[in-house]
């Protein structure tokens, strides 16, 4: 358990560093569209819809990281009024709920890619299924830590 908690943090340390560099990325090209377009005056083609798909990615990869971090929306002041046993019940019913989302993220993500692969973004000339295919990454990643974070809770339980 231990080589896999270690394989674990290498991998989210991966995840946090590219999305590190993406906010960067996004940054340098959202500084660089506007310094064009009002200091040149001309716009690149390709520097909104590149800045849009970057943003979307980032987006849905951090919503991930929060599910792992446990810091998607919820109501704890109300959890808390309950009894001890019905705070697991509903620990585990938002942790399989997440998951559903995620396994749905992924179904309809794959198909939604798979079938916008044959088109091209206007501005960058790419297939359109990579602005859409984050969310089958995204649901994996959902799906994954939320799995991570019911076997911990599991193990804790009993140790």
């Amino acid at each position: 358990m231990n080589i896999f908690k270690k394989v674990l943090n290498k991998i989210d340390k991966a995840i946090e560093y590219i999305c590190m560099a993406t906010l960067v990325v996004l940054v340098c090209i959202v500084f660089y569209q506007v310094f064009t377009r009002y200091i040149l005056g001309f716009t690149p083609r390709w520097s909104e819809e590149t800045a849009v798909i970057l943003m979307i990615w980032l987006g849905f990869i951090t919503t991930a990281i929060g599910v792992k971090e446990g810091t998607h929306l919820s109501i704890s002041a109300l959890v808390n009024l309950f009894p001890k046993i019905a705070q697991k019940v509903i620990f585990y019913f938002d942790e399989l709920a997440v998951m559903l989302f995620g396994i749905i993220l992924f179904i309809y993500g794959k198909d939604l890619t798979m079938s916008t692969m044959g088109s091209t973004l206007p501005a960058t000339q790419l297939p359109s299924g990579v602005l859409y295919a984050v969310l089958p990454v995204a649901g994996i990643m959902i799906v994954f830590y939320t799995i991570i974070r019911i076997l911990n809770l599991i193990t804790d339980k009993q140790n």
